[in-house]
């Protein structure tokens, strides 16, 4: 497998990338190499279930006011269990969901879900993205993204101030969309994963940190770009992952 990362870059150049995402450059700058194998589809970043990915559907589906019938068919067939009721973790998602919809229909103003925000780079490439949600207040706008987190995530954050590993990402993510829409206001929605109890916390961005945040994001998706394209040498990185096991023989 480590022989064929020079194939695997060579796939890269020959896509002839024009567009990049906060999310894949967060790739890039883990593991550039990794990231080479996920873009070009030779190996990807995720290999576990698909009940992350279903739970995630689920929760964004009844955020906006939808409901199991408005879930793509496959996500349907399987979040349902043999007997065709619905899998035990399929609820806990859906009150997840109904917890933030309620969040959101009590904020003024008019809600897009789901829009795909779009900006160009001097090259004429383009650095995109998906916002969650945003709400126009009579022209005053501003753009929120949803985070799931589990139960003990969760409570480690609110009780302990232990904050979630993946926080530093999910700034840049939403100071990109806050960015193209040309706003301050930009909040990260947490949400516990609980039938129970699903909490929501706020996590409104300073100024500061919005400013701070919309560089870093810019130019790691620059050089995400770069390294798509062919230039530079992309360090292959250990991080334990399958994608590792295999490009390092199994060792640590």
């Amino acid at each position: 497998m480590e022989n064929d990362l020079k194939k695997v870059i060579q796939k890269a150049i020959d896509l002839n990338v024009q567009r990049m995402s906060p999310t894949r450059a967060r790739k890039f700058s883990e593991n550039p190499a990794r990231a080479l194998y996920d873009l070009t589809g030779d190996y990807p970043w995720w290999t576990g279930d698909n009940k992350a990915l279903d739970y995630g559907t689920i929760v964004h589906t009844y955020a906006e006011n939808g409901t199991l019938d408005d879930l793509p068919e496959e996500t349907l067939e399987r979040v349902k269990s043999k007997r065709g009721g619905l899998l035990s973790w399929t609820n806990e998602a859906v009150k997840v969901g109904q917890s933030l919809s309620e969040y959101f229909d009590n904020i003024k103003g008019e809600k897009i879900y789901e829009q795909e925000l779009t900006i160009s780079n001097d090259d004429g490439s383009r650095f995109h993205g998906f916002a969650d949600v945003i709400n126009d207040d009579d022209g005053d706008v501003s753009v929120y993204d949803i985070k799931t987190l589990q139960s003990m995530e969760f409570d480690k954050w609110i009780q302990h101030e232990w904050a979630p590993d993946s926080l530093e990402q999910y700034i840049k993510q939403i100071a990109f969309y806050a960015l193209v829409l040309g706003t301050e206001k930009a909040t990260l929605v947490f949400i516990k994963k609980s039938d129970k109890t699903p909490f929501i916390h706020e996590y409104t961005l300073s100024q500061g940190e919005l400013k701070q945040a919309q560089l870093d994001v810019w130019d790691e998706m620059k050089s995400a770009l770069e390294i798509a394209r062919g230039h530079g040498n992309p360090a292959a990185i250990n991080d334990g992952s399958e994608w590792a096991y295999h490009y390092f023989g199994g060792k640590i």
